[in-house]
């Protein structure tokens, strides 16, 4: 029994006929004839009953069909499998993420991502970056976005951008009356900052010991998007990503830009010794462009509040 055999038998029955079974295949009716026949001899089953012209499927017949159909989905399965593998790598994309960008940027791309392309699955597994390194190398995730690589993770990387942090103010905040803040301005303020161990933490505190600004240090926080989060209940201010901040931004939060420069990195990290699947690049450019343009939104100047 080989695949011609399947193909004949499977064809008469839902053409009900050998005539009209040898049109859909481009062969002869005595060729059809002779494929059911073998099939027949091969498999033991009674398949049709001869009624003069006509091919009337005994239940062997129709039981043997309802198996044959099984294997044919699971064939087109095979079919668009073969599809997506032939278009974007493998229909299935594995994200890590650290916090600040699972929990605002990397979304926001995976809906673009997603609009043109609904047949793919996408996972996002959102850790530390540390954690995100370790997916990454061990192939576990096919893509990683972190503030830093480790060299012990091997995984290969590419900046996707630094950007410049924003001041983060409670809505109606005396600051908010500035277009720009500078280190003096958050003297004597309740300031929420990153934890210890975060190297943008430890660029935020340079600034300001060089500034000689001593802030209120009452509350720290893992992630600059709980950061945020804690400005809008009123509890202090803080310094932040610029797009973490647009996530949070709305009533009860100002934004406002800050200078000398504290800037945050994001890196693209990729699995070690792989080659990059065409479905990952491409989520890279759809990335790489929802970054750019939240960030030229953000440039675009708003009224400025007064309080």
């Amino acid at each position: 029994m080989n695949l011609k055999h399947i193909e004949a038998f499977r064809a008469v029955m839902l053409a009900g006929s050998m005539t009209a079974a040898a049109k859909e295949l481009f062969t002869s009716q005595p060729n059809i004839s002779r494929l059911i026949t073998q099939l027949e001899r091969e498999t033991g089953l009674l398949l049709f009953q001869r009624s003069g012209v006509r091919l009337i499927p005994t239940s062997e017949g129709n039981a043997f069909f309802r198996e044959v159909e099984r294997a044919y989905v699971g064939l087109q399965g095979l079919t668009n499998a073969a599809a997506q593998i032939k278009n974007l790598g493998t229909g299935r994309l594995r994200i890590a993420a650290m916090p600040s960008a699972g929990m605002t940027l990397v979304p926001h791309a995976i809906q673009r991502f997603q609009a043109l392309h609904p047949e793919v699955t996408i996972s996002l597994h959102v850790n530390t970056s540390g954690t995100v390194n370790h997916w990454t190398s061990s192939q576990f995730c096919d893509l990683g976005v972190a503030i830093y690589p480790s060299e012990a993770s091997n995984c290969e990387v590419e900046l996707l951008s630094r950007v410049a942090a924003v001041g983060v103010l409670p809505a109606g905040h005396r600051l908010a009356k500035k277009a720009s803040l500078k280190p003096k301005d958050f003297q004597g303020e309740p300031y929420i900052s990153l934890c210890h161990g975060d190297g943008t933490r430890a660029q935020m505190d340079e600034v300001f010991a060089h500034a000689g600004v001593e802030r209120v240090l009452a509350i720290e926080a893992q992630y600059s998007a709980i950061c945020c989060e804690m400005v809008r209940c009123g509890m202090g201010v803080t310094l932040s990503h610029p797009i973490v901040a647009q996530d949070f931004a709305g009533p009860g939060i100002e934004i406002r830009p800050f200078t000398p420069a504290v800037l945050f990195p994001i890196y693209l990290l990729f699995p070690p010794h792989q080659p990059r699947t065409r479905l990952t690049m491409e989520f890279v450019d759809i990335l790489r462009k929802t970054h750019d343009d939240r960030l030229a939104a953000m440039d675009k100047p708003e009224p400025l509040k007064r309080a």
